[in-house]
C-alpha cells in the first residue's frame, strides 16, 4: 500500500480505467470532475466518488492544490482531453510531481501553439494558418489556394474527437467553417481560434500512434490505422480503427516521427495519443492529445498486446512510488496476439435507433465487446464526428488474419445498419 495518491482529472472515456489498475498496486486514486468534461458532453452525470471542482471547491485552484497536499497527491493523470490543461498546470505546481517541460505548456493542448512549436523545432508539418477567436477575417493565402482548386481542412485550436473539423473547397465554405468555430463557444466551453490547414495530398492514410514517456525516453505502445470517409457536408467520419503489427513497414517510420513530435512539444512523462497522416509527403501530425487514447481503446490494446498506455503508466507510478508491481520486460516495441479492430457505428442520414442491436451483434463471429450507446426510439443526425459515433456505439472485433478481420467488420457494420431506420 502506498502512502501517496494519484489525482485523475476528468476520469471519463478511457480515464475511467485507471482506478482499478492503480488498485492492483495498492495506490489510491483521487477523482476530479470539471465543467470542461460536462459542457463537452464527455460526461453527463457526476463520476461516482469524484470531487466536483465547481461544486466542492468553487473552481478555486488554490483550494485544489490544498486538497492535493492533504491527500498526498504525488502524480497527476489527465483522464481525458477536457482535463489536460488543468492536469498540466497541477503537475508543474505540485512539489516532486513528474511533469513535462514547463515553458509554453499550451503547446500540448492548443493546436495553434502545437503546430507553431513543431515548425520552430524543424519537425515537418502541414502549413497551418490561424484565425483568432472572435474574428472572421480569412487569410488571403487560404482564399487563393481554394480558388486555385485546392481543398483545405478547418479545425478548432481546442477540441477533440474530430468535432468541428471540416473539409472545405470554396471561400464560402471556408468562411462558414471558420465562423462556426470563432463565433461560438468551443467544445470545452471557452473561445477557440480556428486553424486552416493544407489538405494532405492523396494517396494518404491516417494512423493513431500511442506512446508512453519517462525521463528515460519515449516508448511505442501501439499503432492503429484509421479507415474513414467524408460525408456530404464535408465532415470526417471514422469507420474503424485497426491495430497494426509492430513489424508493419510503416510502424518504424511513424515511431521516429512521433518521437520528434514528443520532443518538440516538451513531453517528458505520461501517455500521448497522436493522429498522423502519411503518404507522399511522409508523416505529418494532424492531432495530438497529452493523454491516453480515448474511447476505451487501451483495454483492447491490453487484450491484443498484453499492455496499454494506462497499464504502462500505472506500472510507472508504482515504480516511482516505491511499490513493487508485476515485472514486465520492456522492449522496443510490441506484438499482436491477434488481428483486431474497433468498429465505430455511424449513419449517413438522420435515423431512428430501433433497439436490440447489442444482443445480435454480440453473437457475430469475432465480436469481443459491443458498447451500444444509442437509445431505442431516439432519432440521431447524420454522423459528423467521432463523438457522434461514440453516441451510437462501438464494436471490438478480432480475427486470425487480416482478410478475416475485414470480412467480420463488414458484417458488423451491415448488421448494425439494420437497427437504424432512416427518417
Amino acid at each position: 500500500m502506498s502512502d501517496n495518491s494519484v489525482l485523475i482529472v476528468d476520469p471519463v472515456s478511457s480515464g475511467r480505467l485507471y482506478p482499478q489498475v492503480l488498485a492492483q498496486y495498492g495506490i489510491d486514486a483521487v477523482l476530479l470532475d470539471t465543467e470542461h468534461a460536462l459542457v463537452s458532453d464527455f460526461r453527463r452525470l457526476p463520476t461516482p466518488g469524484a470531487v466536483d471542482f465547481a461544486a466542492d471547491l468553487g473552481n478555486s485552484y488554490e483550494l485544489l492544490l490544498k486538497m492535493c497536499v492533504e491527500r498526498s497527491v504525488k502524480y497527476v493523470v489527465a483522464g481525458s482531453e477536457p482535463g489536460v490543461e488543468l492536469a498540466e498546470r497541477l503537475r508543474a505546481d505540485i512539489p516532486d510531481c513528474p511533469t513535462g517541460e514547463t515553458d509554453l505548456p499550451m503547446r500540448r493542448w492548443d493546436k495553434q501553439y502545437m503546430f507553431e512549436a513543431l515548425a520552430a523545432a524543424g519537425v515537418p508539418t502541414l502549413t497551418t494558418r490561424a484565425v483568432p477567436a472572435g474574428h472572421d477575417e480569412l487569410p488571403a493565402e487560404a482564399v487563393t489556394e481554394l480558388r486555385a482548386g485546392r481543398k483545405l481542412v478547418v479545425k478548432p485550436a481546442r477540441g477533440a474527437a474530430s468535432v468541428g473539423v471540416r473539409l472545405v473547397a470554396t471561400p464560402a465554405e471556408l468562411s462558414g467553417a471558420v465562423a462556426a468555430i470563432t463565433d461560438s463557444a468551443g467544445l470545452f466551453g471557452g473561445a477557440s481560434a480556428a486553424l486552416i490547414q493544407e489538405m494532405y495530398p492523396a494517396p494518404r492514410v491516417e494512423y493513431a500512434v500511442d506512446t508512453f514517456s519517462t525521463p528515460a525516453g519515449h516508448e511505442l505502445v501501439c499503432v492503429s490505422v484509421y479507415d474513414k470517409w467524408i460525408s456530404e457536408s464535408g465532415d470526417f467520419v471514422y469507420d474503424r480503427g485497426r491495430w497494426l503489427g509492430h513489424d508493419d513497414p510503416i510502424v518504424g517510420e511513424l515511431a521516429v516521427y512521433a518521437r520528434q513530435v514528443l520532443d518538440a512539444l516538451g513531453v517528458r512523462v505520461g501517455p500521448a495519443h497522436m493522429e498522423i497522416m502519411s503518404g507522399p509527403l511522409g508523416p505529418r501530425l494532424i492531432d495530438f492529445g497529452a493523454r491516453a487514447h480515448g474511447i476505451g481503446h487501451p483495454q483492447h490494446t491490453r487484450e491484443l498486446t498484453g499492455s496499454s498506455q494506462i497499464h504502462r503508466e500505472c506500472e510507472y507510478i508504482a515504480e516511482i512510488f516505491g511499490v513493487r508491481g508485476p515485472a514486465r520486460a520492456r522492449g522496443t516495441g510490441y506484438s499482436l496476439a491477434r488481428h483486431g479492430a474497433l468498429v465505430l457505428l455511424s449513419v449517413d442520414r438522420q435515423a431512428r435507433y430501433l433497439g436490440g442491436a447489442e444482443t445480435e451483434l454480440a453473437e457475430l463471429p469475432g465480436v469481443r465487446e459491443v458498447r451500444i450507446a444509442a437509445v431505442p426510439g431516439r432519432t440521431y443526425p447524420p454522423t459528423a464526428s467521432m463523438m457522434d459515433s461514440v453516441a451510437l456505439g462501438l464494436v471490438f472485433v478480432v480475427a486470425d488474419s487480416g482478410d478475416e478481420l475485414d470480412f467480420r467488420c463488414a458484417e458488423v457494420r451491415k448488421r448494425a445498419g439494420d437497427f437504424f431506420a432512416p427518417e
